[in-house]
């Protein structure tokens, strides 16, 4: 294998959808770099495509490709409006021992007027992957909020067995439910604690960052103004059912009141009440690992007032054991300011050291303004209660009323720079609505680099200047108002492709029109009052369309984001149907002065490290962000020594690959690269792990990543029944002995 240039990487275009979306904040990225996009009662996810495209452009020129996009359809487009039966849960309360409980009849969920009730139009309003463990193949599972108040966790089930095939025709299916809570849905609780029978509404979730420990935490809240915190593990056998979900361990540790210092308002006629809740009102920060145990910091949204509780986790004392979990008895530290709905918080992926504590950094979105802060995790000052007249926070200072009608839709903080220290978080935000007269829909602190020319990420970001270039689009009034019913595109038949094109060749003929056939004999007074003709006034100039934005994700190595958009007309009313909206998925690489991900600095302390991010992840990174060769990817996998595992298995199976026969033939297979072949030219792929040549179907997993196969641990065994411990030992049934990427079947 010889070193590859990201250029080889299949190109990363935007593409368009015709969506419905109901909620901001609905894109996402997972930790492999699955996109998810919620839309009104459905989910749509796109998995990524990591096969290199064989030749470069020579001398960096440009040449037409028409091979595949990254991104090119949609892997798996799964509805959630279907109520789902109280029975999913059942397996969870056998897997803790405990009896089962549940309903048998849907009565709504909380105590609002139509979710206590029954249930609303249930679209989708939050989407969270986890870590990754959680589902098969060691990857995320995916969990999703809908307006009904439940939180239904979704993976991929166990598949039929099929012959292994090419990295890029990975499946999602089938996609399952596997558990749910919310809604009169109860999942067991610890063994210290009695389930708590009632329909709790849901209004915000969030998966804590990857505990290291075999198990994820998933915080919720409620109506009722509590989070919850959830404990999940689970294990799926590499020879189960068809559509079996795995077994999953999930169970309720704790249970906190978080209401803030500030008196709720309840009265609808106050003059002073704000609707304060969000949907995304809770977030983690990373972990701070002391000993034996870790800590992180769940933040949570208050009635103006955002609240931080330490979260501690002890790691457990076996394997089959979940850990503990301890939750601060009071709020470590809190900010009082003024809160419009759905404010957020977003954490830097970094911890610091401080002298005399260490510290993690994060930025506040109201969500009209943004506050920047930093947290130690060795220091409390809790707040005590007050009103919201002694703090100020009943109304909005004057300076932030300019926002206010244009909330921020999405908040990404970037990897710290070791090249650069900054006194606040790095970031970059998107607002609502993007016109020709709102400078402010894209806002950034990130310092650019000096732009190199051979550096392409340097030039800009691409999501930004596609966006200004649709709301800077203007013509003549005369000619824009041509392009509206009466024309070739009809009423909210808006298109993301610029029609300049169309319009100045339309000029330019209409320029030489022959009104009566007189051609130049015609006056000029005839010519002027044929309007879109010679009577156009260019000096009136207006804005053809407004953008939506409706959420921004940033990929798990920092160096590349995506938002969601919609396009919408500035000269016609539009209506919003069920046949969807013109939306679009834009890109973009933010530049870096350093390719190192910024983390592991001088004075940073854990965190987020490269080490942390999955081979998916790293590879995403070099492809379309500028980062490091992967080894076993884009570049030869290192030479190691005697003492590597991965040679000393290759050699306990290297007579074995040596008896290996053509299967056609019966002739002798030669080693030949990552291939064996015989000398009448039959061709086979060879194990990453064992260097055994794969003779035989359905025997061996495909990487999607390196698209090299492994065989299964199974099928070693038969061949060398003698290694059991190695094979047990040495061999991974989810990651590529070449890469460490994740397998596709």
């Amino acid at each position: 294998m010889s070193a590859m240039s990201p250029a080889h990487a299949i190109p990363l275009e935007s593409f368009n959808l015709s969506i419905l979306p109901k909620a901001t904040h609905n894109i996402v990225w997972s930790p492999d770099n699955e996109l998810a996009i919620g839309c009104d009662d459905c989910v749509l996810v796109y998995v990524p495509d990591f096969s290199l495209r064989p030749s470069a452009p020579a001398n960096g020129a440009r040449t037409r490709y028409d091979g595949p996009r990254q991104y090119d359809e949609a892997a798996l487009r799964f509805p959630v409006a279907p109520l789902k039966s109280p029975e999913l849960n059942r397996h969870l309360f056998e897997a803790m021992g405990h009896d089962f409980a549940g309903y048998t009849f849907f009565t709504g969920a909380g105590g609002a007027v139509i979710t206590g009730h029954g249930s609303t139009l249930n679209h989708t309003v939050a989407l969270a992957w986890s870590p990754c463990g959680l589902g098969r193949m060691n990857r995320a599972v995916l969990a999703v909020l809908t307006a009904a108040g439940i939180v239904t966790v979704y993976c991929q089930g166990a598949s039929e067995p099929v012959a292994s095939t090419g990295r890029n025709a990975r499946t999602m299916r089938p996609w399952i439910a596997a558990w749910h809570v919310g809604g009169g849905f109860l999942v067991p609780a610890a063994q210290e604690r009695a389930v708590l029978d009632k329909k709790e509404c849901i209004t915000a979730l969030a998966w804590a960052r990857d505990t290291r420990t075999g198990a994820s935490i998933l915080a919720y809240s409620n109506s009722d103004r509590e989070v919850v915190i959830l404990l999940v593990r689970a294990t799926h056998g590499a020879n189960a059912e068809p559509g079996h979900p795995g077994t999953w361990k999930v169970c309720e540790v704790a249970r906190f009141v978080a209401e803030g210092p500030h008196p709720t308002p309840t009265d609808l006629t106050d003059p002073d009440y704000v609707y304060s809740s969000s949907s995304f009102g809770l977030s983690w920060s990373p972990w701070l690992r002391r000993g034996s145990s870790q800590t992180s910091i769940l933040s949570y949204v208050a009635h103006n007032y955002i609240g931080f509780r330490q979260i501690t986790i002890d790691e457990a004392g076996s394997e089959d054991e979940l850990p503990s979990v301890h939750v601060s008895r009071a709020d470590a530290s809190g900010v009082c300011l003024y809160l419009s709905t759905d404010a957020f918080v977003v954490w830097e992926d970094q911890t610091w050291k401080m002298p005399g504590s260490n510290v993690c950094r994060g930025v506040i979105a109201s969500p009209t303004k943004i506050q920047a802060f930093e947290l130690p995790f060795d220091h409390t000052s809790p707040v005590a209660k007050h009103t919201t007249d002694q703090c100020k926070t009943t109304y909005p200072a004057e300076e932030d009323m300019v926002h206010m009608e244009n909330p921020i839709t999405g908040l990404i903080i970037h990897p710290p720079s070791n090249l650069q220290n900054t006194a606040t978080p790095t970031y970059t935000l998107v607002r609502l609505s993007a016109t020709h007269d709102n400078p402010a829909w894209h806002q950034t602190n990130l310092i650019r680099p000096p732009i190199v020319e051979d550096d392409l990420a340097a030039t800009g970001l691409d999501w930004a200047t596609e966006i200004t270039q649709i709301i800077e689009h203007q013509l003549p009034r005369a000619l824009a108002h041509r392009q509206g019913p009466t024309g070739e595109k009809g009423r909210g038949e808006a298109s993301f492709e610029s029609d300049s094109d169309e319009v100045d060749s339309e000029m330019e003929s209409d320029s030489d029109f022959d009104v009566d056939g007189e051609g130049e004999g015609e006056d000029d007074d005839t010519k002027e009052d044929f309007p879109g003709i010679r009577g156009v006034d260019t000096e009136d100039q207006v804005h053809l369309h407004r953008v939506r934005i409706w959420g921004l994700t940033a990929s798990p190595g920092g160096s590349t984001s995506a938002v969601l958009v919609s396009l919408h007309s500035n000269l016609e009313l539009e209506r919003d149907t069920f046949a969807g909206l013109k939306c679009r998925v834009l890109f973009g690489a933010h530049p870096r002065a350093d390719y190192g991900y910024g983390y592991g600095g001088g004075d940073s302390d854990g965190g987020g490290t490269r080490d942390a991010l999955s081979t998916e992840a790293k590879a995403w990174e070099w492809m379309y962000g500028g980062g490091p060769p992967v080894p076993g990817f884009s570049e030869p996998a290192p030479v190691q020594g005697n003492g590597d595992d991965r040679v000393a298995l290759r050699d306990h199976f290297r007579t074995i690959a040596q008896r290996q026969l053509c299967v056609f033939c019966e002739m002798p297979l030669v080693p030949w690269g990552n291939t064996s072949c015989c000398r009448n030219g039959h061709v086979f792929e060879n194990c990453a792990n064992t260097s055994v040549p794969i003779i035989a179907p359905n025997v061996s997993r495909t990487c999607g990543v390196c698209g090299l196969k492994c065989l299964k641990s199974d099928e070693l065994l038969n061949m060398a029944p003698q290694l059991r411990d190695i094979v047990e030992q040495s061999i991974s049934a989810e990651l590529c002995g070449g890469c460490s990427g994740k397998f596709t079947n």
